[in-house]
């Protein structure tokens, strides 16, 4: 599923739709920057913060995310603890944003770290916007798996300003997915 969800921002940032969005935005430009997350104290930024205003710029973070080899990840889940460090690197960003979000994908629900909801409220209340795209390719196997990350994430992870969820079940989906979050 990681690597789905590294190959899905491949595709996005490859995309003229996605090119044509930012182009046509506000600014007419973004900036992002690509982290991998786990544990409580375990995120890694896999691209830094890079400012996109044109197609060779969005295919030039596609391409060095593309060549970043994925690394082990530790088993626990603590999605608290990614938006707590995006929200850090929202704060010490290069650039100055008219608008801040945090997309988080994932198959799970937090296990590690304090109450998600803590961590979200404290992001809107900062005026950062959180949306999500909540994996259900498998049943839950385990003690710490849930059935419904679709309403968890609905329920205990998005929140701001226009935030939303997205759904995918089927592996087919994922690409499309990514592609529709990142233009709205």
């Amino acid at each position: 599923e990681r690597e789905l969800q590294r190959q899905g921002y491949v595709g996005a940032f490859r995309s003229p739709m996605v090119h044509r969005a930012v182009r046509q935005g506000a600014l007419g430009q973004i900036a992002v920057t690509y982290i991998d997350w786990s544990e409580v104290s375990d995120q890694r930024i896999v691209v830094p913060w890079t400012l996109i205003t044109r197609s060779d710029e969005a295919m030039g973070f596609a391409e060095r995310l593309a060549g970043i080899s994925m690394q082990r990840v530790l088993g626990s889940t603590s999605i608290s603890g990614a938006i707590d460090f995006s929200r850090r690197l929202l704060a010490s960003s290069p650039f100055v944003a008219t608008r801040k979000v945090i997309d988080i994908s994932g198959d799970g629900a937090n296990n590690r770290g304090r109450p998600v909801t803590h961590a979200r409220d404290a992001a809107v209340s900062e005026g950062i916007t959180i949306n999500g795209l909540a994996l259900m390719l498998k049943r839950p196997d385990g003690p710490l798996e849930i059935e419904n990350v679709d309403e968890y994430y609905r329920d205990c992870v998005i929140g701001g300003l226009g935030a939303f969820m997205i759904a995918v079940r089927e592996r087919g989906e994922f690409a499309e997915a990514i592609k529709s979050k990142i233009i709205r």
